[in-house]
């Protein structure tokens, strides 16, 4: 079985083996400068594995070699490993960087001698994206995007995009928020040029519609806001997910996020600019109640699209609000632009994309990782959503798969414990069609945590046990009987009963328990016991809140969090700024002190 991920399209493994030890690297005239690192950090790499240098060469060695050439332009490659050595080509400098990263992954799974096979390979779709939320409480640090750079283009993605809605130090944000909880400039100049180092496209995504509740809510800004005098009533991450859409009809209102784009505009090499424009939800409910949503929709974005091209950048924007107005959006959107169609159940449904294919409009097909509700991913959702929706992709001529890492309600989820569901998608937006059964979860194993047991199975366990102590359920049950004065039972849509509420912990027990028991543990593993052992905690306070007997004992339980809440804080700190941390801190600290069934 060869541990290669994305699934190359053609292969063939033969009888023997390649000896790495001796090999020298031959890199032809006019090698694209990116495509030469990667081979002198595929030679680091190999002189690992042997113990010896294997030097790099700008004309033909003799002797064993490793030969990499490219064409002008393409993202295919061919590699074949044989009895004299390694030749590699690529149609483009792309092409050869990615079958460098095949090579990569060749090296790692097998060490010093690596299988004689050959791969004829190529993308399915031409934009292979990651998009990753930074504004909704977790905020990486520089050194940690450039980890996820590295991780996408292992994985042949090619694209990413940091959702933004206040975690960027915009002057209209001065005083409200800082570079210990947002990006800066500096940071995004430097990573966008780490991409293109990986050829990686770092596309900007920047909320300028609906999503601004922090603009919005701050004093500055708040008569701009469609809802200008909104007081909270419920729980911060909810107030935050709902009230936050602008009066398109103010004459300040275009100043203001005109002037965000043009500060955000300049720090990015790509040609596309994402301008979101979803969920407007309070659009015409407040400050402009009774006039047409419609129009009020596309006179906002009308003047939003202008502004980006008139910076030369192509644009981008979530479909969801078009969709609701196919009439309008045909007379009042340009041709040009790019629509990001999401849908994130587990089936999705063929009329999604066909939509936008029979309007005629680019469209991109965004999955979902489907982690906002847990502190793990659910993998039964999220490799169901991503095939499906995939397949109907490439039915419908989509430019590619966006697959998305959202974090609604603080960002309870590690990124570590999203690595299966951003795999599962680099493997989909290459090869579709490709097996992803048992094999292919044993080499995900490998490849993402660095072990020999089936983890998608502990993920599997942990979505199981997810269900019945459901994190977004519970903040909105806990808003309503503690802010709201509301009497309502917690019971997860009629899901809950005991039975299943304690076989959930214990399933998180025995996962806690076999990954501990591993005798070399990533990073990534750990943060996975981390959050096993938060949602063995959340079925406990789940059964504590329902008055089950055995599980009465408030002040245990809270000793219980607290300490996993310290170790929980240290590993965001490891990867994350402050950002915020502490209102997941505060929330943890008087977690129980809820009013309890029978109480």
């Amino acid at each position: 079985m060869l541990n290669i991920i994305p699934t190359p399209k053609h292969i063939e493994e033969r009888e023997g083996t390649l000896s790495l030890s001796g090999i020298c690297a031959f890199l032809s005239d006019g090698c694209d400068g990116r495509v030469v690192r990667a081979v002198a950090g595929l030679c680091e790499e190999i002189g690992k594995r042997t113990g010896e240098q294997a030097a790099l060469f700008a004309s033909e060695p003799r002797g064993k070699r490793l030969s990499v050439r490219h064409g002008e332009c393409g993202e295919g490659y061919r590699l074949s490993v044989f009895e004299e050595g390694i030749d590699l080509w690529g149609d483009g400098a792309a092409g050869a960087f990615w079958g460098v990263a095949t090579l990569m992954q060749l090296v790692r799974a097998y060490g010093a001698e690596i299988p004689f096979l050959e791969i004829s390979d190529s993308p399915e779709f031409s934009y292979r994206g990651f998009y990753h939320d930074v504004t909704r409480g977790r905020v990486p640090t520089l050194r940690k995007l450039k980890e996820i750079a590295d991780l996408l283009a292992a994985l042949k993605i090619n694209s990413l995009q940091l959702y933004v809605e206040d975690a960027f130090t915009f002057k209209e944000l001065c005083g409200i928020v800082t570079p210990e909880c947002a990006l800066t400039p500096s940071e995004i100049l430097e990573l966008d040029a780490y991409c293109r180092e990986r050829f990686i496209e770092l596309i900007p995504s920047m909320a300028s519609f609906g999503h601004l509740f922090t603009l919005l809510q701050s004093e500055s800004y708040n008569h701009i806001s469609e809802l200008p005098g909104h007081k909270m009533t419920r729980n911060y991450w909810l107030e935050r997910q709902w009230h936050h859409t602008v009066n398109v009809y103010h004459p300040e209102t275009e100043k203001v996020i005109v002037s965000m784009l043009k500060q955000y505009i300049p720090l990015f090499s790509s040609e596309y600019f994402n301008i979101c424009c979803d969920e407007t939800m309070d659009l015409c409910n407040g400050a402009n109640a009774g006039c047409d949503k419609g129009e009020a929709y596309f006179y906002h974005l009308n003047k939003l699209i202008s502004t980006v091209k008139a910076h030369g950048k192509k644009v981008m924007m979530w479909g969801d609000e078009c969709m609701a107005r196919p009439e309008l959006f045909r007379e009042r959107v340009p041709e040009d632009t790019v629509i990001l169609n999401w849908c994130y159940r587990r089936e999705v449904n063929e009329w999604i994309p066909k939509f936008f294919y029979e309007q005629g409009y680019s469209q991109i097909a965004c999955t979902g990782t489907s982690c906002w509700e847990s502190f793990a991913e659910n993998v039964l959702i999220s490799t169901g959503n991503i095939e499906s929706f995939a397949a109907h992709a490439k039915k419908y001529g989509a430019l590619g798969i966006l697959n998305t890492n959202w974090g609604d309600f603080g960002h309870i989820c590690p990124f570590n414990c999203n690595l299966y569901g951003l795999l599962f998608g680099a493997e989909k937006s290459w090869n579709p069609d490709s097996e992803t059964g048992e094999d292919f979860e044993l080499s995900a194993s490998r490849l993402l945590y660095g072990v020999d047991i089936n983890m998608a199975d502990t993920l599997r366990a942990l979505s199981r046990a997810s269900f019945t102590a459901n994190w977004s359920e519970f903040v909105i049950w806990h808003s309503a009987v503690t802010l709201e004065g509301k009497s309502i039972p917690l019971d997860f849509g009629g899901r809950y009963s005991a039975e299943r509420c304690i076989a959930s912990k214990e399933a998180c027990s025995r996962e806690v328990e076999r990954l501990s028991s591993l005798s070399e543990r990533s990073v990534a593993v750990e943060d996975l016991i981390l959050s096993a052992r938060a949602i063995e905690l959340m079925n406990r306070e789940v059964l504590y809140v329902n008055g089950e007997a055995g599980y009465t004992d408030g002040a245990a339980l809270q000793r219980d969090f607290d300490l996993w809440l310290s170790d929980y804080s240290a590993a965001w700190l490891r990867d994350d700024k402050p950002s915020q941390l502490f209102r997941i801190e505060e929330f943890i600290r008087s977690i129980t002190k809820v009013p309890v069934k029978g109480e």
